[in-house]
């Protein structure tokens, strides 16, 4: 079997690969200047060929290293599935892809959350870092009862226990945050020099005047934009699974009640307060989503008694039978995914609550903080996706296989480019207009005439995205000859 496999990459990207630098059998002399033959007939040795592989391997694993090292999860609760945790962040690294404004203004709610305690709490507790302001935001500390979990801790509520004196302030030092850290530095330093490499190359291609494809463009819009995640993240651990258990002092083992009660069988049951002291039969759990009983799963642990397929059939069931077969499923394959997309955006934007969760952080919180610093981040957010947008741009007059891909490029760079300044406008209006601050009925319909227009521009964006994602790998059919020549960074450096 490994010699088939072997054979077959031998024949594909071996000399017979039909997908390199095609040859002009004209005469050297005929051929024009622009031509691929004649910049190695003018500059012999400083160039090379490469074929669609080459193209696709490097763009894929640069765009694959920044957006996999970019996302910084939150730690998860300790029941989670390996499978849970896995899809929790590719969802992110999908969301990088479809809305990077989104997740980059995520990390800037918590780069300014971990600025803010960091400041807060150096003065207080010596040793305090960014690094442990991080870990704090990300879900780091939690309220033991012995070896009982009870709940994980805000940055709040973990000060006001430590100055009552029910808890002792983590004496964790940096280094050991940084050792339960899946990255360091180095890491970090390879992939931002893998991408620095990747651009360098895109600007000696233009330099010389050969072709580059619109794929590497858009590889180029990532690896930037994913720069500033880094720069936001950078203090952020990576990848941690555990978080650090602060027990309740023995002096003090009742002085904090919860409702929160942990079955021996693993699921975790919240109990309303009215029923909290009566006896709740073994086993029981609720099968029905969609129902709201006296007893709730807390989705942040795994439930044995009902699997993720069983629970999708479930909602498929239920939604069938609801609204009928037709709009049933394109309720649970449309509508439901669409929904929770749009709760995510909102997420990114506005959680600042644990929610529901008990035994974890929701995957988009970032602390509430008592600094202004949203006009800040809007003005950053707003020049970064300029700048992201503008970059597809390059490509205006690139080669295209037809007019209508041109075009679409066009459109779609145009929409990237513009959209998130309106979208960030309205929200920033549908926040004037919140009916919190005014109960009269004309401040809510500005406020949801506002999100409307906001949630409508996020879908024309998104679907832009994906005409930019989309487009690059049509386009590699049919590519510019020069588009096939490689430079030889060799030839570039001193040697004898």
């Amino acid at each position: 079997m490994i010699f088939l496999i072997l054979l077959y990459f031998f024949f594909v990207s071996g000399p017979w690969n039909t997908l390199g630098l095609p040859e002009d059998f004209r005469p050297p002399q005929t051929l024009p200047r622009n031509h691929p033959q004649s910049i190695f007939i003018r500059e012999e040795g400083k160039f090379g060929t490469r074929s669609i592989y080459n193209i696709l391997w490097s763009c894929l694993s640069t765009i694959f290293a920044c957006t996999w090292l970019a996302v910084h999860p939150n730690i998860p609760a300790s029941g989670d599935s390996q499978w849970a945790i896995l899809r929790r962040r590719v969802t992110i690294m999908g969301y990088i892809l479809l809305i990077p404004e989104y997740v980059l203004f995520w990390a800037g709610r918590q780069y300014y959350g971990a600025r803010y305690f960091t400041k807060k709490y150096e003065k207080k507790h010596t040793g305090w870092t960014r690094t442990h302001a991080f870990f704090l935001i990300m879900g780091g500390f939690t309220l033991h009862d012995g070896d009982k979990p009870i709940r994980v801790l805000e940055a709040d509520e973990m000060e006001e226990l430590s100055e009552a004196g029910k808890i002792k302030w983590p004496t964790i030092t940096e280094e050991e945050i940084r050792d339960r850290s899946k990255g360091d530095y180095l890491s970090k330093t390879i992939v931002l020099c893998q991408t620095t490499w990747f651009i360098g190359q895109c600007i000696a291609r233009g330099a010389y005047g050969i072709a580059v494809t619109e794929l590497e463009v858009v590889t180029v819009a990532f690896a930037t934009l994913t720069g500033v995640i880094y720069f936001f993240w950078w203090d952020k651990p990576l990848d941690v699974h555990c978080s650090i258990p602060l027990p309740l002092l023995e002096d003090h083992p009742n002085t904090v009640k919860d409702d929160v009660r942990k079955d021996d069988t693993g699921p975790q049951i919240t109990f309303p307060p009215e029923i909290s002291d009566q006896k709740i039969p073994e086993g029981v759990v609720n099968h029905n989503p969609f129902q709201s009983t006296s007893i709730q799963v807390n989705t942040s642990t795994s439930d044995p008694a009902l699997t993720r397929m069983q629970r999708f059939r479930e909602f498929r069931r239920c939604s069938c039978m609801k609204h009928g077969t037709l709009f049933g499923l394109g309720c649970v394959f449309t509508f439901s995914p669409l929904k929770r997309f749009i709760n995510d955006m909102r997420d990114m934007a506005n959680c600042e609550t644990r929610g529901d969760k008990t035994l974890r952080l929701p995957t988009f919180y970032s602390p509430p903080i008592k600094i202004n610093y949203e006009n800040i981040l809007f003005v950053f957010l707003i020049c970064v996706s300029t700048c992201f947008g503008a970059t597809h741009c390059i490509a205006w007059s690139f080669h295209y296989p037809t007019l209508q891909e041109r075009w679409a490029w066009r459109i779609s760079a145009t929409l990237v480019s513009g959209l998130p300044i309106s979208i960030l406008a309205f929200w920033y209006s549908a926040s004037v207009f919140h009916p919190v601050t005014d109960e009269s009925i004309w401040m809510k319909l500005c406020f949801e005439f506002t999100e409307s227009i906001a949630t409508a521009m996020a879908i024309f964006y998104v679907f832009s995205r994906i005409a930019l994602l989309i487009l690059p790998f049509i386009a590699l059919r049919a590519l510019p000859l020069d588009a096939y020549v490689q430079l030889n960074w060799v030839s570039f450096i001193p040697h004898i």
